[in-house]
């Protein structure tokens, strides 16, 4: 994302301590962090991303080493911002800097992104096979992009493992929905993210869409709720009745697919898992103001520029109001962040979990009398048990995905709890 790639650590303040009474009335989403800890290994691989620092100002600020471009003048910052300069720099960075690290880091990573790639590149892929850098004892995975829209970014990355019967209704659906300060990313980064998914018999989508100048969160928001409904219905089993259909979001991904569940517009959706995410927008920029990059970063620029509208655009500020009601088909929840998360502070997903159990537990007693509300009530309740949190200790914004992807305690903690409510 654009503030991992440009700013320098911020140690966010992490509260300590769980409330009882959360605890006592949802089981579920009491699992304490030491449970991740205890219960999920880490594998012998180490994840080591770079941070893209890219200089300071050489300033004295309390501490805290800014970007060197925090002293521009904001026209400047505002130009490349709306312009799409954030795009292409985050963009040009990872995959010049960024992703060749990962692969020298985890060498295994890059055969198994070219076998998950097979149609893409097939004839490498068949000289890996025959020389055994790729396990012929996996299988081959069918590859492909497709449009859901008319603009180019409208394009989701399909995968699908040839062990998966094309017929079979039961075969489930993970959709994935980058991150980028809602200004830039492209799927082809995450498309390691299916790995854990192919070998459990998912087919996988990892979408691409609009990001600003191209589209602000609520263009970004139809993106997303057009492509769920695209893919669900191809590929969601026999005429889109299949098995689960799970979406996760990270970071401004996250914000956006919380935004369209909050809106009910995700019927078809049976579990978010919303990864590093921000659900108050006048704190994120609190925290970007401090980290020196909220005038080059597209976040404010994307919702709305005023104070009116980071709040209408924020979740936990929109389900703490008193005239909110959680939409019936509202799906469960994994709020997943890291501990040592310098970007979005963890501080973010537990105040969001906290109001969203709230609400759940404050709808049902003020509804439940009312015979109209029983059975939607009811089964929020029963949601309400599903609604997690999970801080990972030593894990930072961007290695949430990382770690999802080979093996770690992100993908240990995600696949856990879709055990548990799928």
């Amino acid at each position: 994302t654009l503030s991992a790639s440009l700013a320098s650590p911020f140690q966010p303040t992490r509260r300590r301590h769980a409330n009882a009474r959360r605890r006592a009335a949802f089981p579920l989403g009491s699992r304490r962090r030491e449970e991740v800890k205890s219960n999920v290994e880490r594998t012998d691989v180490h994840v080591d991303s770079p941070k893209i620092d890219i200089g300071d100002d050489g300033g004295d600020d309390g501490g805290e080493d800014l970007p060197f471009f925090a002293g521009w003048p904001a026209w400047i910052q505002n130009g490349i911002r709306d312009s799409g300069g954030v795009r292409v720099l985050v963009n040009a960075a990872t995959r010049t800097i960024a992703a060749p690290f990962f692969y020298r880091d985890n060498p295994w990573c890059f055969p198994e992104f070219l076998r998950i790639s097979g149609t893409e590149y097939p004839w490498l892929v068949s000289a890996l096979r025959l020389t055994r850098t790729i396990d012929g004892g996996k299988p081959a995975v069918s590859f492909s992009k497709e449009a859901y829209g008319d603009h180019p970014r409208q394009v989701g990355q399909v995968m699908i493992s040839e062990s998966v019967d094309e017929s079979e209704d039961a075969a489930p659906l993970f959709i994935f929905l980058h991150g980028g300060a809602w200004g830039s990313g492209f799927p082809t980064m995450y498309r390691l993210l299916s790995l854990p998914f192919l070998e459990r018999n998912f087919r996988s989508v990892i979408l691409g869409y609009r990001t600003y100048p191209e589209a602000d969160v609520e263009g970004q928001t139809d993106d997303l709720v057009q492509a769920v409904n695209y893919f669900v219905g191809k590929y969601g089993g026999v005429d889109g009745s299949g098995g689960p259909v799970v979406l996760m979001g990270h970071s401004s991904g996250a914000h956006v697919s919380m935004l369209a569940a909050l809106a009910g517009r995700l019927p078809a959706v049976d579990a978010l898992v919303a990864a590093s995410g921000v659900y108050d927008l006048e704190k994120q920029l609190e925290q970007e103001q401090k980290m020196g990059v909220s005038e080059i970063s597209p976040m404010r620029a994307a919702n709305g520029f005023t104070e009116n509208s980071l709040h209408e655009f924020s979740p936990a500020r929109m389900v703490a109001s008193s005239q909110y009601a959680l939409p019936p088909d509202f799906p469960p929840v994994l709020l997943l962040h890291g501990g040592c998360d310098d970007v979005v502070p963890p501080l973010c997903s537990e105040e969001f979990y906290d109001i969203l159990t709230n609400t759940f537990d404050a709808a049902t007693e003020n509804n439940i009398k009312d015979r109209a509300y029983t059975e939607i009530m009811t089964r929020q309740k029963a949601q309400s048990s599903t609604c997690n949190l999970e801080i990972l200790d030593k894990i930072g914004h961007n290695e949430v995905v990382t770690d999802a992807c080979i093996g770690g305690k992100a993908q240990g903690a995600i696949l856990s709890w879709l055990d548990e409510i799928l």
